[in-house]
């Protein structure tokens, strides 16, 4: 079929000729003009002065004696004018959401051309209803009797009290705001529609009778473009063209045709279109007759049993692919369900690749023919990397939103950052989360590499919470970022300064000669956005002057509003090319293949359900738009985009997430089932082969380099092995290759809480400090007395062991305050406890505390290995050492036999008691002839009847000795095995040993 916009310069130029410059072309959008002007060109053939090409929006301007007002300096003079007529002290970040509703609103009833003192009256006006309503139509009436009747009484009520205040204001406010904007010489869009309809209906509307206005493509008017439209066409100076030609359009039972007749009888066209357009058979229509074709009425709307009967068969399958062959009457549909969004960006890929193939897009450097929609912007990206590399030229019409640009969202990380400030002048902190956040922002860390790694290390070395101003190590935009801004009116300079100094950071960075073209070219583009978000920040501190109430956090919430209405328009030839477009991009042009993205219900049509303060009963009494008529517009654009179509595919997310549903969208259902006998339809999903792959074990063979690393721990070695490390190859020999071997480790970071190993530290220190003025002297029941009862000196103690594990900063101790004082006096109850568990034990002697061993241990003749430990504390009761090792949580002090502390299949493993025994075995080695009793201390059981002295079978271990020579026997055979080349490092077979373990990732588990 011949495109509309074709037929329409078709038509014109046979007409007008060169005399075309003298005609006014009033299309939906831009981007239709352009179209329009390349079919002209290829039409004329020769060079010839171009028609003005104008949007509805941009002919109102050029009638208003106004300019147009910007949304946030309309927003600051809306809460100004709100406050002086109500009374109210109301901040403006509270008024924001209620102002942005209302300008909204009064944009509304100003293009519906609504009269405002009858919409806003108030409930003192319900009475009289019957008195002075004359002039108001039944349902207006009846809207008003319905909307107060549901509000009366309001006594009692609270919400209907508030909301009764605020709308007794409205009409006062939308007069006042009208008469400041119109002072200043500004106009929002709608009060800029009545005005010019005024001064037409006034006759003071200068025009000149040579002008000649062509309204193209249009469809959904407001009653103000209405008035304009006909106050032109009485002016014998207007003429309309309407894209009604498919029959589904014209359906009277499809929402789509909801303005059909009224614009064709209201506004008919001068001229016919080129034979086979349509326009000649809508005559019938306006007469009331039934001009449809192939849609039959009162009858099952079913799918023809041919072809098109919807059978899961598409590109690639056994079905003819469209292009190929005899061209088809039908438009090939293709619905196809992909779970992923991403998934449907590749999937766009193959579906281009199989048009080139088949010669449906002749030539992929020149396929303009052939457009893809995105009725959701946040697939571009995604798209444009998903687009094969034989398609030449791409168009993006849509521009990419600022918003989505890495500078708008490093704005966002800055002002995260800025929220979280605490403290005055020098004392400024920041919450380490969003200075980390910051830290790793690609356009932070490439300007100031060395230093946002200097202090990444600094906080979690010193585990710093906060970060204060002093701990930004000397960079100029490190300097610039972590500045505490507390006014907003310094927001803006705060800003620019860090904008500009990224901005010469980049430009030093494209100047290298290091750089790849590609590279060079990312960075010209990051450099647009931060010369657009400058600019924007600059309109935005203009708005703002002298307004009061706005919080720094409001600023910013202003400043990504601006960001969303903003976009950079991608450079290159608008008219050639894969076009990539926006829905309401897509009016009044034809292509012959379209590829729609997110075609799921709720996204397209998009769900209904803008904010607005006018209820519903008012809007539809008062003709105000509606959700019935956004569906209606909605409904329109979609089949006038398919109907001259050849192949269309529709993709949509078969995912159900949130308030996504994963249903495609009720118009492929509509086509399926009320109009099967116009389209080839086919459906399918694509299905990702989603079965879990075969997880094969891991096995690490004992290289020469694995051996060589190993042999660290050997006698000379710098290595040591640990009760730890032993417990660890246990439990999963793999686990022990990556930690021990490969050095492999989790990522330390700075922690906000107090978790069970820290704590387990921290006891430590408290109980060596309280303990330490009684090293090598006995302690007696009064001795821990003293110590339960001298409270500064235990609480000293916490506050020393905080500032060495928590702060990191051994010499800096401070008072605990919040969480922290809590957790210190969890500390001190566990304290206490464990000095009450130590009275059992008097008198005993305290030998010493983090008792250190580093030694050598023979295996055999050829296997010697540097082992060492740290034992918490060390005391001796009736002549009996006891190794004591605190523990935070629960666990066994029992075991049945030596042999069940290596024994990895049981889930249970007493490891704790293999530490200590370790602990004892290599204590008795260094003090030879002693008695050794390994005791285990859980602080979780020592409120409970307790004892700590482990114990085997039930007997408590006395002297150690007894055991040794079997547990050396375990302990050898485990470490022979551990430097045995022909032994791998396996897999755990205990699955259960996987469900805490950091590394589980690394093999698949």
């Amino acid at each position: 079929m011949t495109p509309f916009l074709c037929q329409i310069a078709n038509m014109f130029y046979r007409e007008y000729g060169d005399r075309l410059y003298t005609c006014t072309f009033v299309f939906p959008n831009r981007r239709a003009g352009l179209f329009f002007q390349k079919y002209l060109s290829e039409m004329a053939g020769k060079p010839l002065f171009s028609p003005t090409m104008l949007t509805i929006q941009e002919l109102f301007e050029s009638f208003s004696l106004y300019r147009p007002s910007e949304k946030v300096e309309s927003l600051v003079l809306l809460h100004k004018l709100y406050g002086e007529i109500s009374g109210s002290d109301e901040p403006f970040d509270d008024f924001l959401y209620w102002g942005e509703m209302l300008l909204n609103d009064f944009n509304d009833v100003d293009k519906y051309l609504v009269d405002a003192r009858d919409l806003f009256r108030n409930v003192h006006d319900y009475r009289s209803l019957d008195d002075d309503m004359g002039h108001l139509s039944e349902r207006q009436v009846e809207a008003i009797r319905r909307f107060w009747s549901h509000f009366m009484p309001v006594e009692g009520n609270r919400t209907k009290q508030r909301f009764q205040k605020i709308w007794e204001v409205l009409f006062e406010l939308y007069t006042s705001f009208h008469e400041a904007l119109h002072g200043k010489g500004q106009a929002y869009e709608g009060m800029m529609f009545r005005e010019v309809v005024e001064r037409a209906k006034s006759g003071t509307l200068e025009l000149s009778e040579s002008d000649h206005y062509i309204f193209v493509g249009l469809n959904a008017l407001t009653p103000s473009e209405a008035h304009l439209m006909e106050y032109l066409k009485k002016r014998g100076l207007a003429d309309f063209y309407w894209d009604y030609e498919s029959p589904l359009v014209r359906d009277e039972k499809n929402r789509a045709s909801g303005w059909v007749r009224e614009n064709l009888s209201r506004f008919p066209s001068r001229f016919p279109l080129d034979e086979g357009s349509g326009e000649m058979k809508l005559a019938g229509l306006v007469q009331g007759q039934e001009v449809l074709q192939g849609v039959s009425r009162g009858q099952d709307h079913g799918l023809d049993q041919g072809e098109g009967n919807g059978q899961e068969k598409g590109l690639g399958e056994q079905r003819e692919q469209p292009g190929r062959g005899e061209e088809r009457e039908k438009t090939w549909v293709e619905a196809i369900g992909v779970p992923s969004g991403v998934g449907q960006a590749k999937q766009v890929s193959q579906l281009l690749s199989g048009l080139i193939q088949s010669k449906a897009i002749p030539d992929p450097n020149e396929a303009i023919q052939t457009a893809i929609v995105l009725p959701d912007e946040n697939l571009l990206m995604p798209l444009l990397y998903s687009i094969p590399p034989e398609i030449g030229k791409i168009n993006v019409t849509m521009g990419y939103s600022l918003s989505n640009a890495s500078i708008a969202y490093l704005i966002d990380l800055i002002a995260r950052l800025q929220k979280s400030v605490r403290g005055e002048e020098e004392t400024f902190t920041f919450y380490h989360r969003h200075v980390k956040s910051l830290l790793a922002h690609p356009l932070v860390s490439g300007a100031a590499k060395e230093e946002t790694e200097m202090l990444r290390q600094a906080m979690v070395t010193r585990n710093l919470n906060r970060v204060g101003v002093s701990d930004i190590p000397p960079h100029p935009l490190l300097e610039q970022l972590f500045t505490p801004v507390t006014r907003w009116q310094n927001v803006g300079e705060y800003l620019k300064s860090i904008l500009t100094t990224l901005y010469r950071s980049l430009t030093d960075e494209k100047m290298s000669d290091e750089r790849p073209e590609g590279s060079v070219r990312a960075i010209d583009l990051e450099r647009e956005f931060i010369v657009q978000c400058y600019k924007a920040i600059s309109r935005l501190d203009d708005n703002l002057q002298g307004t009061m109430g706005v919080s720094v956090e409001t600023y910013f919430r202003l400043f990504k509003q601006l960001a969303c209405g903003l976009s950079i328009a991608f450079r290159g030839e608008p008219l050639s090319g894969l076009q990539v477009m926006g829905v309401l991009e897509t009016r009044a042009i034809d292509f012959e293949n379209l590829i729609i993205l997110s075609f799921n219900e709720g996204v397209y049509p998009m769900r209904s359900g803008a904010s607005s303060f006018i209820p519903y009963t008012l809007r539809q009494g008062f003709g105000l738009p509606t959700r019935e008529q956004q569906d209606s517009t909605y409904a329109y654009h979609f089949y006038r985009m398919i109907s001259r179509a050849k192949r269309v595919f529709l993709l949509y997310d078969t995912r159900a997430e949130g308030i996504q549903t994963g249903e495609v969208s009720r118009y492929f259902y509509q086509l399926k089932y009320l109009y099967g006998s116009h389209f080839d339809l086919s459906e399918r999903v694509v299905a990702y082969d989603v079965a879990a792959p075969e997880i094969l074990p891991v096995v690490v063979n004992k290289t020469p380099e694995v051996i060589r690393r190993l042999n660290g721990y050997r006698e000379g070695g710098n290595a040591f092995l640990s009760a730890s490390l032993i417990n660890r190859y246990i439990d999963c020999p793999l686990q022990f290759y990556f930690t021990a071997v490969e050095g492999l480790s989790e990522e330390e970071e700075v922690r906000e809480t107090i978790e069970s190993d820290l704590f387990g530290s921290i006891f430590h220190r408290v109980m060596e400090l309280i303990y330490s003025r009684y090293k090598g002297k006995v302690i007696t029941p009064d001795a821990l007395n003293e110590i339960a009862k001298d409270e500064q000196r235990l609480t000293e103690a916490i506050e020393q062991a905080f500032a060495r594990y928590y702060f990191k900063e051994e010499g800096s101790v401070q008072p605990l305050v919040g969480q922290h004082y809590l957790v210190g006096e969890v500390l001190r109850s566990y304290v206490l406890q464990t000095l009450k568990l130590d009275r059992e034990f008097t008198p005993f002697e305290y030998v010493g505390a983090e008792y250190r061993f580093n030694q050598t241990y023979r295996v055999n003749e050829s296997l010697t290995l540097n082992i060492k430990g740290i034992i918490d504390r060390v005391d001796r009761v009736n002549g009996v050492f006891r190794i004591i090792d605190y523990k935070t949580g629960r666990g066994a002090t029992e075991f049945k036999e030596v042999q069940q502390l290596f024994d990895a299949s049981k889930g249970n493993r007493p490891h704790q008691i293999l530490q200590v025994f370790l602990y004892g075995m290599f204590y008795l080695l260094e003090n030879p002839g002693v008695s050794v009793s390994p005791a285990i201390y859980y602080l979780r059981s020592v409120y409970k009847d307790f004892d700590p002295t482990v114990r085997c079978n039930k007997q408590p271990i006395e002297d150690i000795s007894a055991y040794l020579p079997e547990f050396k026997e375990h302990l050898d055979t485990l470490l022979e095995e551990i430097f045995n080349p022909s032994i791998p490092f396996t897999q755990t077979e205990n699955l259960k040993n996987c469900e805490w373990c950091a590394l589980r990732e690394l093999c698949e588990r």
